[in-house]
């Protein structure tokens, strides 16, 4: 009698009580359902970037069999694009995504994890953060600002961008007034550029009126969706700026914490699993829309001549190198980039580079 008491006063009926005392038998009270929100830099406009997100999100949900769902929002939703970053660290939302280099006003090292002019490509990216210390010196940084940080994708070499005229020198990028950030404005303004940011919605409009002479985005797939090969007469390759841009996901550090051990993991490798497709879906489509631009827009593609590219990376080794010097953990995610680099490009050259030289 006794125990058919304590077990009505604990709220848990004769027959349960039973089933719970049985080995093997399953919980008595269901875990209770985990909700986020989230908030990305990316509208739904921006393909691939918003959609693997919203893969990510889906795929999480299907992990752990709906107990664990994920509200996504797009840029300016919930907050300005440029607000994600802040929203999580301050845990008004749980997860938020990106690029890493939008938050360089935070701290330089930031760079490193996005991309840097003549930097390493998506492949060897990748293995500096999966073999490498890249993950470690991410979190390290990410830490600082309350947040929990993986990769989630990269959009591959990108385009170098839309000009209204050739550029077979260094000297015409004097006076040029172009859209572009992160260290690649620095860069450019030492040879005479005046950079100018301009959201993504907003750069067909500046072509337009010559608000701007000059302008990059990604690359074909965006490209030909924001139309700027109406404006843009050259449309040139490589994109030394952004050789391997990397998107990141970043989560509350407390929520992520909060969270059991098990639904931590459904994270890692849905960020894993993504960051795989992003860069697939990149290299699926590029092709493509590159044709379509040439083919029906009849666009002029240019390669940059070589004693430019030459110069831009005698450039950019200077003020990369001065960027690092800003801030002692820079300097440090500088030194393990390089030293990562250079040991990816040995096997690069005679792997990679013959494959494309003679192979393909």
């Amino acid at each position: 009698m006794e125990r058919r008491t304590f077990l009505k006063k604990a709220g848990i009926g004769t027959a349960t009580a039973a089933a719970a005392l049985t080995v093997g038998a399953p919980a008595v009270i269901a875990a209770p359902k985990i909700r986020w929100t989230a908030t990305s830099f990316w509208n739904p406009k921006i393909r691939i970037m918003f959609d693997k997100v919203k893969d990510f999100c889906e795929n999480v949900k299907e992990m752990t069999d709906g107990q664990f769902e994920i509200k996504l929002y797009g840029g300016g939703e919930l907050v300005p694009p440029p607000g994600a970053f802040d929203a999580v660290s301050k845990g008004t939302v749980q997860m938020g995504t990106g690029s890493p280099y939008f938050w360089a006003g935070k701290s330089t090292a930031f760079n490193w994890f996005g991309s840097i002019p003549f930097g390493m490509n998506a492949q060897s990216i990748n293995s500096w953060f999966y073999e490498g210390n890249g993950q470690t010196l991410m979190n390290e940084l990410y830490d600082r600002f309350d947040l929990v940080p993986r990769i989630i994708g990269n959009s591959g070499m990108q385009m170098g961008g839309w000009y209204a005229k050739k550029i077979n020198s260094l000297e015409d990028f004097k006076g040029l007034k172009m859209r572009i950030g992160s260290i690649a404005g620095k860069v450019l303004s030492e040879v005479g550029v005046t950079t100018v940011f301009v959201p993504p919605a907003e750069i067909f409009p500046a072509l337009e009126r010559g608000v701007v002479d000059a302008a990059e985005f990604v690359g074909p797939v965006h490209d030909i969706l924001l139309g700027l090969y109406k404006v843009a007469k050259y449309y040139y390759t490589p994109g030394w700026h952004e050789p391997g841009p990397t998107l990141d996901i970043f989560f509350n550090k407390k929520a992520y914490n909060d969270l059991p051990k098990h639904f931590q993991r459904v994270l890692d490798i849905a960020a894993g699993d993504i960051n795989i497709k992003t860069l697939a879906a990149f290299d699926a489509q590029s092709g493509a829309a590159l044709d379509t631009l040439v083919k029906e827009h009849n666009v002029n593609v240019q390669v940059y001549p070589e004693d430019v590219l030459k110069k831009l990376k005698q450039i950019s080794k200077q003020v990369i190198a001065a960027e690092a010097e800003k801030d002692p953990f820079a300097l440090k995610v500088h030194e393990d980039y390089v030293a990562f680099q250079a040991k990816t490009a040995v096997w690069g050259k005679m792997s990679e580079k013959v494959y494309w030289n003679t192979m393909a």
